[in-house]
């Protein structure tokens, strides 16, 4: 009698740890990256249980590596990394910029290639919409309008080895106070600049 109800104990132990390690696989959601433009665009947002904003078709990869151009006498080298962070046990990847700018005559006018990953002056991607990629930019000073959403796109009739990119500045109240010679010049081109991958 008693080996009867120890076998169904076990079975009903075993059920109850199948049901409860389903319930919990089905919570933990992994979503595509190019799909979370469609979340935000809902009033419900992004699904509980989502532990994994990932790049699961390696849409990012393209975008990875050292991109040159000139643009209005400058010369621009952006530095691409991909890069997983979590934020609220969220894990996402994302790009990261890195950036060197300098005059003609080789005046170093910023260099953000040495920064750590947590660093506000290195570009974090945010979200992939349609054939653009966009990221947040805050430049040295972002309190006084240097700041904004890069765009980038490439082009398969390109091969991938041209990138487009643009600045779209915030639209800020700027203070007279912390900002007395008025909004600071935006040193990312706000038109469209044409790099090359190196």
């Amino acid at each position: 009698m008693s080996i009867i109800k120890n076998n169904k104990m076990k079975k009903i132990i075993i059920i109850g740890f199948i049901i409860i390690t389903n319930l919990s696989c089905n919570a933990q959601q992994i979503i595509p990256i190019e799909k979370i433009i469609d979340y935000r665009r809902t009033e419900t947002g992004l699904p509980e249980g989502l532990i994994y904003l990932k790049d699961v078709n390696n849409l990012l990869d393209k975008y990875v590596g050292i991109w040159k151009g000139t643009y209005d006498t400058k010369k621009y080298e952006f530095r691409i990394t991909k890069f997983t962070e979590t934020r609220e046990r969220v894990k996402e990847d994302i790009l990261l910029i890195r950036y060197i700018i300098t005059e003609a005559n080789g005046t170093e006018i910023e260099n953000t290639t040495m920064l750590p990953d947590n660093n506000y002056l290195v570009v974090r991607g945010d979200y992939i919409d349609r054939s653009s990629y966009l990221l947040t930019y805050i430049g040295k000073k972002g309190n006084c309008g240097q700041s904004g959403t890069i765009f980038i796109s490439t082009s398969i009739k390109s091969n991938y080895n041209q990138m487009l990119l643009s600045l779209e500045p915030e639209q800020m109240l700027i203070s007279a106070k912390d900002c007395p010679n008025g909004g600071a010049a935006q040193i990312i081109p706000k038109s469209q600049i044409t790099l090359t991958k190196q």
